[in-house]
């Protein structure tokens, strides 16, 4: 199975039909994924990530990553081709009284992971 351990993107960010103008660097180590922007901002936390290799060569990845400090999940989606990732991620916040979904895109590009 293909891995995406040890690699690191810069990436931008930003919600679907606007600019994507939040800088961002999407981590895989060891078998798990961070944006390291949403980690700082928002509490969310490394998870465990799953990838498959498309049929044209692409390296497909998802991660469903929680809020530490709150009831929020993160459902990622995204395609490696190259040195390149893009995808996008669905951000849930629920509560009893209603659940708020919002759509985001990225896009990056690798960088060394000693220095990212």
């Amino acid at each position: 199975m293909a891995s995406l351990d040890g690699k690191a993107f810069k990436s931008k960010l930003g919600p679907v039909g606007k600019p994507m103008d939040v800088d961002d660097i999407l981590v895989f180590e060891d078998g798990q994924f961070v944006s390291k922007e949403c980690e700082r901002r928002c509490g969310y936390a490394k998870v465990d990530y799953w990838v498959r290799r498309a049929q044209d060569g692409a390296i497909e990845m998802r991660a469903d990553v929680p809020c530490t400090e709150s009831d929020a999940m993160m459902h990622w989606r995204g395609t490696v081709r190259e040195d390149n990732i893009e995808g996008s991620f669905t951000w849930v916040n629920k509560r009893w009284y209603w659940d708020f979904e919002k759509e985001f895109w990225f896009k990056g590009r690798l960088v060394e992971t000693d220095n990212p």
